[in-house]
């Protein structure tokens, strides 16, 4: 299969609002300490995690054929903010640990919701690019 190439853009002026159009939708990015217009970075990150899981259990439960009536996914993720600040740390500047818990509401047993949890995470790409390192390169344009 080819690859599929995902581009976004943001801008940013002189306050902390961050704004991106993806298709028909205008997405908002700021900070609680700014107009608190939207969800900080850090809290996107995690919105797209948890957005990411949602979809993929649906497409993994139809490989399944099984009937996912609803999945809510609860997202915790521990970040040391003295590397974000620029002090001194021993820590990652970014999160230092996630748990994700899945609440699946379907017809099957525990063991099935913890086998399509793992499905899911296995093809969830998000998941897959915390777990794993991404080649990434940035410049000034």
């Amino acid at each position: 299969m080819a690859d599929k190439v995902y581009k976004v853009s943001t801008s940013m002026g002189n306050s902390w609002k961050v704004t991106s159009q993806i298709r028909q939708h205008q997405l908002v990015i700021d900070q609680p300490s700014g107009g608190d217009e939207g969800a900080n970075p850090l809290e996107t990150f995690l919105f797209s995690l948890g957005g990411c899981i949602s979809a993929i259990a649906k497409m993994v439960a139809r490989d399944m054929k099984i009937d996912l009536k609803g999945i809510d996914v609860h997202i915790e993720a521990t970040l040391n903010p003295a590397g974000l600040a620029g002090k001194p740390t021993d820590d990652p500047v970014g999160f230092k640990s996630f748990s994700i818990v899945a609440d699946i509401d379907a017809d099957i047993t525990e063991a099935q919701k913890q086998e399509l949890l793992e499905l899911t995470c296995h093809r969830c790409p998000i998941h897959d690019n915390i777990v794993r390192a991404s080649v990434i390169e940035h410049r000034v344009g």
